[in-house]
């Protein structure tokens, strides 16, 4: 077993800093080939621009300098105060050696002290067709008593190679179907008539998408939680294309979508929530949601070659319209809980 103390990331030690960085590029590599590369500019940024709703925590292994491996742990203090999420990782040439069971047994202290009592992390596994994806991490969680709770799936659209005219057919089809609605394309903080709706729009994420066993409870989004996000991403230089359906009728948002584009990402972005109100649905109003975004990210930034989505494998209906848009399976993402 490898000797290594488990210290706090001290984002004054520009060493340390460098040999974090390096370790998570080091497993990004090994376990997620093939997926969404690492973005060192993303993780600077979002240690000097966190989150105010959640206590965020990162730990290190570290042996004479190095970082052998890191815990990153998100407690929310506003909503699921019974939960503790997180991410881990040991560096390829560190694997059992201990790194790894040393980090989880500090995450469970960790999160005892502070009361939480379901903790859960989302990691990769192969799927069909992707046989690079490491299993490793879920091997690991399964052998320490967590258990997949909820099964996903990741996809990806290459852009350049959507096709655009049976796109614009697709446009055309459901836009028969919508006539009693606008889309309001905005980036950054909502305008000050839709940020209520985009609150409620994105509460709803907590007990309308399938969540299997994973057990995460209802959140209450308000305004000022919505500009708390948005003030994070600009601190953090992120875009944060989003677009809004408008019933015209009543002038509630009827479903809303949005893509964030990393600072420092040239190639790749990651599809945040979409979501139509249950209201409203029938009326094709995610589809054309996703295709306004898709082609905005190639407005602002026209480089921009992929954009990156996640969904539960029983949401039949959302991965329709993402497949109909351009997106293709990469590789499984699954939630990994246990209950303390």
């Amino acid at each position: 077993m490898t000797h290594f103390d488990i210290v706090p990331l001290d984002p004054g030690n520009q060493a340390q800093i460098r040999s974090y960085l390096a370790l998570l590029e080091a497993v990004d590599a090994r376990d997620r080939p093939g997926a969404r590369p690492f973005n060192a500019a993303h993780a600077l940024a979002s240690m000097a621009a966190g989150r105010e709703d959640a206590l965020v925590e990162r730990w290190l292994a570290v042996c004479d300098g190095k970082v052998l491996g890191h815990l990153f742990l998100v407690m929310p203090q506003l909503d699921n105060t019974h939960a503790a999420h997180f991410d881990m990782g040991v560096h390829p040439a560190e694997r059992r050696r201990g790194v790894g069971s040393a980090l989880l047994r500090h995450l469970e202290e960790r999160a005892a002290e502070e009361g939480r009592s379901t903790l859960s992390s989302w990691l990769p596994e192969p799927g069909p067709g992707a046989p690079e994806i490491s299993t490793t991490g879920a091997e690991f969680a399964i052998a320490k008593g967590y258990k997949r709770s909820l099964q996903g799936a990741v996809r990806a659209v290459d852009l350049d190679a959507v096709d655009e005219d049976a796109l614009d057919a697709l446009w055309d089809a459901a836009s028969e179907k919508a006539g009693g609605f606008e889309l309001v394309p905005f980036t950054g903080l909502p305008p000050e008539e839709l940020i209520d709706g985009i609150a409620y729009m994105h509460a709803r994420m907590y007990t309308d998408m399938p969540l299997g066993e994973w057990d995460l409870q209802e959140a209450e989004i308000d305004r000022g939680r919505i500009k708390l996000w948005s003030d994070m991403r600009r601190l953090r230089g992120e875009l944060h294309l989003q677009v809004a359906a408008v019933h015209k009728e009543s002038g509630d948002i009827a479903g809303l979508t949005e893509i964030v584009i990393g600072g420092g990402a040239e190639e790749h972005c990651q599809q945040g929530d979409t979501i139509v109100d249950p209201r409203f649905r029938g009326h094709r109003l995610g589809t054309l949601l996703k295709i306004a975004n898709q082609r905005a990210v190639r407005a602002w930034r026209p480089r921009m070659k992929y954009v990156w989505t996640g969904n539960a494998v029983s949401n039949e209906h959302m991965i329709a319209i993402n497949e109909s848009v351009g997106y293709r399976f990469v590789y499984e993402e699954n939630v990994y809980q246990k209950k303390r």
